[in-house]
């Protein structure tokens, strides 16, 4: 049975990840510092410690890394940008450099969409970086780290750029699950107004399930990549905030666009398509009617 290692696996995207790699006939090790959550899946064998604490005699016989530990959220990391730099970077390279320790068949990093910036879309890997806040250009420095580590260390990785994630157990702090929780307190929704020169007034996103994501990550190992490779993961169709709250029936209230945003993010996914095999099979409109 081929073993793989989930850190953050106290986490929304690792509750989605840790089941469908269990399906597929996996062994999950997890390894997170906070006890898994009541009624998030479990991994087989659960580490509780601090990711710093691991040496790579604790994952020898691992066949792959998943590597979604990492301090989330825009506003906190812009925030405290030292802080935050100092975790996601120094934690980052060190599970690169125990995997590669280890003798780990490959690692796979989530990064984020966020680090395109104010490129113009749809957005494909081959841009040139624009991150506008320290997590993005946190995320694009691991970038380049995996692709390093593949150059010069021979580890096999493959980076991820993650559009707009949902799905069951999201973050509280996440746009819709703010929207739901609004909704079932009988509060309006808040967006943010896009500026004058746009022809949309709410912004304008790409979302993609968490269980389609947990099984574009799967569906990589068994795909003869691994240098480093970019792959947007995301549905490659378009929906504005406004139909998002719309979807729930919720009344709308509006604030002033913030700095770190950018109205409208759109992938180009034909790489992940043509290399992976893979795209999106769930709507965004549809799951949130049925929740």
């Amino acid at each position: 049975m081929k073993k793989i290692l989930v850190t953050g696996s106290s986490g929304f995207l690792a509750h989605h990840f840790i089941k469908h790699a269990q399906d597929r006939g996996y062994f999950v090790l997890g390894v997170d510092k906070r006890p898994i959550p009541h009624g998030h899946n479990k991994p087989n064998y659960y580490i509780q410690t601090n990711i710093n604490d691991l040496t790579y005699k604790d994952i020898m016989g691992v066949d792959y890394v998943m590597h979604f530990a990492w301090r989330t959220n825009i506003p906190d990391c812009s925030r405290h940008p030292i802080e935050s730099t100092e975790q996601n970077i120094d934690m980052s390279v060190r599970m690169l450099e125990l995997a590669r320790e280890a003798g780990v068949k490959k690692f796979l990093f989530p990064s984020t969409a966020s680090l395109y910036g104010n490129n113009p879309t749809p957005w494909k890997e081959g841009m040139t970086p624009d991150p506008i806040e320290p997590y993005s250009w946190q995320k694009l420095s691991i970038e380049y780290a995996c692709q390093m580590y593949s150059k010069v260390y021979k580890l096999p990785t493959l980076v991820f750029r993650f559009f707009q994630v949902y799905g069951e157990f999201q973050r509280d702090d996440t746009a819709i699950a703010a929207f739901i929780r609004s909704k079932k307190n009988g509060k309006p929704i808040t967006l943010t107004e896009t500026t004058a020169q746009s022809s949309f007034r709410s912004g304008q996103r790409d979302f993609v399930y968490a269980g389609d994501l947990a099984e574009a990550l799967l569906d990589s190992l068994d795909v003869s990549v691994g240098s480093g490779e970019i792959y947007n993961v995301a549905s490659g169709k378009i929906h504005t905030m406004e139909q998002i709250a719309d979807a729930l029936g919720a009344e709308v209230t509006w604030i002033p666009k913030r700095e770190y945003e950018v109205e409208r993010h759109l992938a180009d996914v034909s790489n992940i398509k043509r290399d992976i095999g893979w795209e999106a099979t769930t709507d965004v409109i549809n799951w949130l009617k049925n929740i």
